[in-house]
């Protein structure tokens, strides 16, 4: 998957409309010198790579010294907001993973922190120690984009880092019923697996949008044309809350609607299709305790007025618990307005919480053994047979690796080959940890590990002092 949902995102790259005469293109329009302007932003986009565990057959996932089964890195984008290293991307990037690794522009790798994470909208916030000051790129104001303006994606599409595609705003306010308060951008820009939390660009180096996912026949098709992507207004309210309180502290008010149709308008009485009809109303919720009852119509909440459901969700999601905030109601036939003393998520409603459970996996105690987790056994014919190797090919063979361990942390899996331990070949497990410990006893802090995955090589960097 890469990081990207298969339910949505897209291409096309379009570079400018047909005007009539002498119509004036916006300064924030103007396609310009693109490569000076990719050139500035590309230092403060992230490529994110995730490792997770494949579950084992019965579905369960192996924890502590329990042998693992395969692991599979899956890759994503991200946004430095930050010059301390704070990442916003997205939550479905990195859920389910056990490690979280984050590449610079400039090839640096780092290890990431997850600190905090949003189910609804699917944001994440990340932050990696880097040793100095790093480029960001600022929020902008998603409310004022317009329909055909010139957009850029930059990302990590397949693992392809720092990827360009250029296109325009298809759509705003897009609602696909993923989540109570969607309201995406649709973009005709080339956005594929592993965009996933990369930014959305407008002319002037703002981010507009945190890229989500794309809409496609099959989750194994690529852009077609149709993506999408969070607002950055959301998103920086979001995150802004991460970054304060650990968590988004959204407001409960306690109603369920659905949007007023015409029909529901004639029925009602209502001049209008705006607002929506309370379905159902949480038991001495806050809605409840300010008098809504079933059948009204929530024509406004707070000052700012909304003209549909989502955006009535989105003001109240983004109320403060323990604010109190006028909402305006069509109730008995008449226009009033009830005073609503917002909470924050009773536990019993958690399930509707836009913060969403946590996604890290509990990985069970860390297992610090001078093998670095792995199960080993010298080849013999058998097993060269088994896994169809030659008969003069020599190594280590890997039978099983522990799920919480510096080997399950560096993709070592069942089934590796392990051929030389920095400059020397090995041909038993105790080859192996005599030249590991040889190794630490230099004072080294990691090895070179030469594998060979299926009929692949490989050099892999393996840290020597987690015990």
């Amino acid at each position: 998957m890469h990081g990207m949902r298969p339910v949505a995102i897209a291409f096309l790259l379009w570079f400018g409309s047909l005007l009539p005469s002498g119509a004036a293109i916006p300064p924030d329009d103007r396609p310009g010198n693109l490569p000076d302007i990719v050139a500035a932003l590309l230092p403060a986009v992230v490529n994110i790579s995730v490792l997770k565990q494949v579950p084992a057959a019965d579905g369960s996932i192996a924890l502590g010294g329990e042998e693992m089964a395969v692991s599979t890195k899956e890759f994503g984008s991200g946004i430095l907001i930050d010059p301390a290293g704070y990442i916003v991307t997205n939550r479905h990037v990195i859920a389910e993973g056990y490690k979280v690794t984050v590449t610079l522009n400039d090839g640096h790798p780092y290890p990431a922190v997850i600190v905090s994470t949003n189910e609804r909208p699917d944001l994440a916030l990340l932050k990696i120690e880097a040793g100095r000051a790093l480029p960001t790129v600022p929020w902008g104001d998603s409310d004022t984009i317009r329909i055909g303006q010139t957009i850029i994606a930059i990302g990590n599409p397949l693992g392809l880092s720092s990827s360009i595609s250029v296109g325009v705003v298809s759509a705003r306010n897009r609602d696909l019923n993923d989540t109570m308060i969607d309201d995406f951008v649709q973009t005709d820009a080339a956005i594929n697996h592993g965009n996933s939390g990369g930014p959305l660009f407008n002319l002037r180096g703002e981010v507009i949008g945190v890229n989500w996912a794309l809409m496609s026949p099959n989750a194994t098709s690529g852009s077609i044309g149709l993506g999408l992507a969070i607002p950055s207004n959301d998103a920086a309210f979001v995150v802004d809350h991460m970054r304060r309180y650990g968590v988004l502290r959204a407001g409960f008010v306690g109603v369920r609607m659905q949007q007023v149709t015409p029909d529901i308008a004639a029925v009602l009485h209502l001049g209008a299709t705006e607002g929506g009809i309370v379905a159902a109303v949480w038991p001495d919720g806050p809605g409840a305790r300010a008098g809504v009852r079933e059948g009204d119509v929530v024509l406004q909440f707070g000052a700012r007025p909304t003209a549909d459901v989502p955006a009535l969700l989105r003001s109240m999601v983004t109320t403060l618990p323990g604010s109190t905030v006028p909402m305006v109601v069509w109730q008995d036939g008449k226009i009033s307005t009830l005073q609503v003393a917002v909470t924050a998520w009773p536990k019993a409603a958690a399930m509707y919480d836009p913060a969403g459970a946590p996604v890290t996996q509990n990985r069970g105690p860390r297992i610090t053994r001078p093998d670095l987790g792995l199960r080993m056994v010298a080849l013999t014919d058998h097993l060269r047979q088994i896994h169809k190797l030659t008969a003069d090919q020599s190594g280590v063979l890997v039978l099983g690796v522990a799920a919480n361990s510096i080997a399950a942390d560096t993709a070592i899996s069942p089934g590796d080959l392990i051929l030389r331990v920095q400059a020397d070949r090995v041909a038993t497990p105790e080859n192996v940890l005599q030249r590991l410990d040889a190794l630490r006893q230099q004072g080294r802090d990691a090895a070179l590990l030469l594998l060979q995955s299926a009929d692949r090589p490989r050099w892999q960097a393996v840290p020597l002092k987690d015990f």
